[in-house]
């Protein structure tokens, strides 16, 4: 790998963890102390709002490590992995009790909010035949597993709409947005997951969505499932919902894995080619 390819990459796998830990602790102790749950809202919002800029800023700088990667990336990724195995099958169970629970929990609610909650449900459990799929057939390309991503992605803008408009319109509850946010990154992610089974993937936006998916579902489903065990009760009424989004949390670190070691590792001609590693400029560097 060149020189000027390493750094992005390295900034990439130092930033994900520092920033995880940062938003998790904040999000957490915000939660744990100045969340009203009955009026959906932080009696102090100080690190509310600190995780927020966080989560932004982010997203900037990233985006600008995203395009230093544009023409760097070009390889085929393998999803043969223990990692993406063990959170795919992590996900299904998951995805499978989320769609049951979740229209079994809203027959109270308005009759769009069960609509919604139903075919969110739908969703989720079609979403679990992609990871069975992925457990027995490892191909990167194929028009069936792109169709298998769509669920997932159409689930990313169905299951925030069903939180905001349900019976207690919680659209402005900062829970709810930050599901909202979290699921709309869901949503891109498995919408970039469908290009590369279609071979047209576009690596450097879609590393860069990953990641941010990766910080998002942390952020939202880890303090959810502390909260959940000191307060005794979930926070978005439906603990299976955190689980659905620790396993794709899960599955985006598998991912990242997968394509960090590929970009690492693979030492193909069209990969070497994509990245400018030629044989003069390895010859270059090792001197």
């Amino acid at each position: 790998m060149k020189n000027r390819a390493r750094s992005p990459y390295l900034l990439y796998l130092i930033a994900l963890p520092i920033v995880m830990l940062a938003t998790i602790t904040l999000r957490s102790i915000a939660l744990l102390c100045s969340y009203e749950p009955d009026i959906g809202r932080y009696t102090n919002q100080t690190l509310s709002l600190v995780t927020g800029l966080l989560l932004a800023a982010m997203v900037g700088i990233l985006a600008i490590l995203a395009h230093e990667m544009k023409e760097m990336l070009a390889f085929k990724p393998s999803y043969r992995d223990l990692p993406t195995l063990f959170s795919g099958v992590f996900a299904a169970i998951a995805l499978i009790l989320f769609g049951i629970t979740l229209p079994l929990g809203a027959f109270n609610e308005s009759t769009y909010a069960i609509t919604l909650a139903i075919f969110s449900g739908l969703m989720a459990i079609a979403g679990a035949s992609l990871f069975i799929l992925r457990s027995f057939d490892t191909k990167t390309h194929s028009g069936r597993l792109a169709i298998l991503n769509l669920p997932l992605a159409v689930l990313g803008v169905s299951y925030p709409l069903y939180l905001s408009f349900g019976s207690e319109f919680r659209i402005n509850d900062p829970a709810v947005i930050m599901a909202t946010v979290s699921w709309i990154l869901i949503a891109f992610f498995f919408l970039g997951e469908a290009r590369i089974a279609l071979d047209r993937a576009k690596w450097a936006l879609h590393t860069y969505i990953t990641v941010l998916a990766a910080i998002a579902s942390a952020t939202l489903a880890l303090p959810n499932l502390i909260y959940h065990l000191v307060k005794g009760e979930a926070i978005l009424g439906n603990s299976e919902l955190d689980f659905v989004v620790l396993a794709i949390l899960l599955y985006t670190l598998a991912r990242l894995f997968s394509i960090f070691r590929t970009i690492t590792n693979e030492a193909t001609d069209a990969t070497r080619f994509a990245m400018g590693m030629t044989e003069e400029s390895d010859s270059a560097e090792t001197k």
